[in-house]
């Protein structure tokens, strides 16, 4: 193995093991009662109506309620993990601070996108057919999640390595003008 990839992968162990940690530290009833609410649960509820205007979709703490459904939202299920997971892998992997900046926004926001369509789907799930929920929230949905988040993955890696490449290039080019006009 190549320094390079032991230090990506030394890197994102270990700053995944701090998110983990550090999000540990935040107090259930914090998560419930501020976090959830108001970063997960409006915009879903917002989503759905919008969706289904003939729902009635209220949010209780960290819950969406309505008169034929009822989801909590609870640790776990904010996408922090997978959130935690890209963007230990962001930072290990070594891009300038200019491209893992980017890489970091663009990729919360492609978390966050990807989780509310998660939950506004678990939504329907718990509406249409309860029996489905345990199989689409504790398989396919995380199994869906990890791909679409190690694609965005693979694009960001892809275009840090564009951008360095066509930074080398430039480099280049300006250096042979430089002689080109020395001479």
């Amino acid at each position: 193995m190549d320094f390079q990839s032991f230090r990506f992968i030394v890197v994102a162990g270990i700053l995944y093991a701090a998110f983990h940690f550090a999000y540990n530290q935040i107090p259930d009833d914090y998560l419930r009662n501020t976090i959830y609410p108001n970063v997960i649960g409006h915009a879903a509820a917002k989503t759905i109506k919008t969706l289904t205007p003939d729902r009635t979709v209220v949010v209780s703490n960290n819950s969406l309620i309505s008169p034929r459904a009822k989801m909590n939202i609870v640790r776990g299920c904010d996408g922090s993990g997978v959130w935690f997971m890209l963007s230990a892998a962001i930072i290990g992997f070594g891009a300038s601070f200019r491209q893992t900046i980017t890489g970091l926004v663009a990729g919360t926001i492609t978390v966050y996108i990807i989780n509310q369509i998660r939950i506004v789907g678990l939504y329907y799930v718990i509406e249409h057919n309860r029996a489905w929920f345990p199989p689409v929230h504790t398989y396919y949905a995380p199994t869906l999640i990890i791909i679409l988040v190690a694609g965005f993955f693979l694009l960001w890696t892809r275009w840090t390595m564009d951008q360095q490449t066509n930074s080398a290039v430039i480099a280049t080019e300006e250096t042979n003008q430089e002689k080109n006009d020395h001479e």
